[in-house]
């Protein structure tokens, strides 16, 4: 007997830790149907922060020129709260190595020619834990080609990539794709082109929607639930 095939399309941002830890958290619900379903994911890109330059801002002055002063005496208990989540989830959130937020589109295109060599997963969950485990600035060309070389892709398919244009129009209609389907925040997880899971939802909320998708299920246009998650205006 054939397995159900379950879609799941993740639409994330590097920069975003609730992204990170909703990841997490799917496939921990992944691994507890222990093979009850055959899984197809795909990373689709969303820019919290597309205007920010390529060289990056001071991340304080960024959350004080986005939410005013004020934010800055909120900024280590914001981080204490994102660095528990993550312990639970076994990502080590190490936000004083992160003095910058950075533009992510070269990121979105390493995800996407990744996807083109099938190690998709591999490259998408290296970025993660470089940036908010590592450190390291996700707009710097040489760190991508590292990390996608260590994770399966050709590394002459790295030479020149990110000095031509090969992948941004596709990664600009697949964000095109994701605002046009009224997603504001992320993550967000698109299950059979069809339901919506909002947020860093718990793994048992990820069985419980595997299992209101399966043939027999009643038939309904979306599965909404709201969760942690980074809106547009880059407030985690």
């Amino acid at each position: 007997m054939s397995k159900q095939k379950i879609k799941i399309d993740i639409v994330s941002d590097i920069n975003c830790p609730w992204c990170y830890v909703g990841e997490q958290r799917l496939k921990k619900a992944i691994a507890a149907t222990e093979g009850t379903y055959e899984f197809d994911i795909n990373f689709k890109p969303f820019e919290l922060n597309a205007s920010i330059p390529q060289e990056g801002v001071d991340r304080v002055e960024y959350f004080k020129n986005s939410y005013g002063p004020g934010i800055v005496s909120q900024l280590d208990t914001m981080n204490q709260r994102m660095t528990d989540a993550g312990t639970e989830e076994g990502i080590q959130f190490n936000f004083d190595k992160l003095p910058r937020v950075n533009n992510t589109f070269n990121g979105h295109r390493l995800i996407w020619l990744a996807d083109q060599h099938g190690v998709q997963k591999a490259v998408a969950n290296a970025l993660f834990y470089s940036h908010f485990t590592e450190g390291k600035n996700m707009n710097d060309t040489a760190v991508l080609k590292e990390v996608g070389i260590a994770n399966g892709i050709p590394a002459e398919k790295l030479e020149g990539f990110f000095e031509g244009e090969e992948g941004t129009k596709e990664v600009r209609a697949l964000e095109q794709w994701a605002q046009a389907s009224g997603i504001t925040g992320v993550p967000a997880f698109i299950i059979n082109d069809k339901y919506l899971v909002s947020g860093a939802q718990p793994a048992a909320t990820f069985l419980n929607v595997f299992s209101e998708v399966a043939p027999k299920a009643p038939a309904f246009e979306e599965i909404k639930t709201e969760g942690d998650s980074c809106g547009i205006d880059g407030n985690c």
